[in-house]
């Protein structure tokens, strides 16, 4: 009898102690699936979300936000462990609002979405284009200082291209290449696009034998005196080395309607006949039902190949930095709710798709 009871005891001091030390698997996985490929997941599969907002190691997600988008959080740094295949750096930071630790990736805090029911569910991509999933990317756009988005590589780095390159051509070797490092691959296949990045990504074989990583042709680097996710200590070397803007609008086409412009998210973009160049009349109901497309203080533009006019910004009454194409500003059409539709065609006969 004294064995037996000894037993239960042991038995219920295992299943009371075992769930604080036992993690099954690692923090942070990977899940997939056809319409974004490999995105990060939290221990129990669901999936993780960026809210473009924040700043490096800094979360500007309270309140009513984080009761929606949980924070990833952990009692302690040793938690922090990645699947094979995730590049780039898990961290942490404390939450100022009630000091737990919320886990970063590349610097980046990531959030859960309560609207998620299970393992495989995405339905908070893209929820107010403020948040997206987090794909394992090798090149992909993330905020840096006061240059706005800029491309970063896997660990979240800053990239940039060198002037003297030409498309398709490196001629930085020895000194040169010591200083800025080439962004390199191990197979063009293992090259994974950030989320929506426009442009189009390859590569170069260096003299090496190495692969070397091209946006729209140009070959990118690292700069050997960035220390830190965020630094950007490169831009304007030598007047030679510059950081790389991922493109701001891409080109959409339809039968009905031929080329139009879209976000880089792919949501159709239009323009008011009742606006002037430079000058915006649409506010109030008006803005509400066609938000204007906007950028962060800050964002510089950048235009796809094939797209001639030319981007600007004008800034509305309410502070808003709006795009402008040509001088007309840009707006969505709220109805509009997948890439693709453009439902706002026409509307009143003074709301037209964005022509290229």
């Amino acid at each position: 009898m004294f064995k037996l009871r000894n037993l239960v005891i042991l038995l219920c001091l295992l299943l009371f102690v075992a769930p604080v030390f036992a993690q099954d698997g690692p923090l942070v996985s990977l899940g997939s699936s056809e319409e974004f490929g490999s995105y990060l997941v939290g221990p129990e599969g669901m999936t993780l979300y960026s809210f473009p907002p924040d700043s490096v190691n800094t979360s500007v997600c309270s309140g009513r936000c984080l009761e929606n988008w949980p924070a990833l959080t952990v009692e302690s740094a040793d938690e922090l462990t990645a699947a094979e295949g995730i590049p780039g750096t898990l961290g942490t930071i404390t939450r100022e609002d009630d000091g737990t630790m919320q886990v970063t990736y590349n610097g980046y805090p990531l959030y859960y979405w309560v609207r998620d029911e299970a393992p495989g569910d995405t339905t908070g991509n893209r929820v107010g284009r403020n948040w997206w999933v987090v794909p394992p990317a090798t090149v992909y756009g993330q905020k840096v200082t006061d240059l706005g988005n800029v491309l970063v590589g896997p660990t979240g780095m800053t990239l940039y291209i060198f002037t003297n390159d030409e498309p398709g051509v490196s001629n930085c070797s020895g000194e040169c290449l010591t200083n800025w490092p080439a962004l390199t691959v191990e197979s063009a296949d293992a090259i994974v696009p950030g989320l929506y990045l426009g442009g189009e990504l390859g590569t170069i074989t260096r003299d090496d034998g190495s692969l070397q990583v091209t946006y729209n042709g140009w070959p990118l680097y690292y700069f050997a005196n960035d220390a830190a996710i965020g630094d950007a200590n490169g831009e304007g070397a030598g007047e030679k080395w510059y950081t790389v803007v991922p493109e701001t609008v891409a080109v959409s086409t339809s039968e009905e309607l031929g080329d139009f412009l879209t976000s880089f998210d792919g949501m159709t973009l239009y323009t008011f006949a009742n606006d002037e160049a430079g000058v915006s009349n649409c506010a109030d109901e008006c803005a509400t039902n066609w938000p204007p497309f906007t950028l962060a203080e800050g964002q510089r533009l950048a235009a796809p190949a094939g797209v001639e006019g030319e981007l600007g910004t004008i800034t509305r009454a309410d502070g808003g930095i709006q795009v402008t194409y040509n001088g007309w500003p840009l707006y969505f059409w709220k109805d509009d709710a997948a890439p693709g539709d453009t439902l706002g065609q026409g509307l009143g006969d003074v709301w037209f798709v964005a022509a290229p």
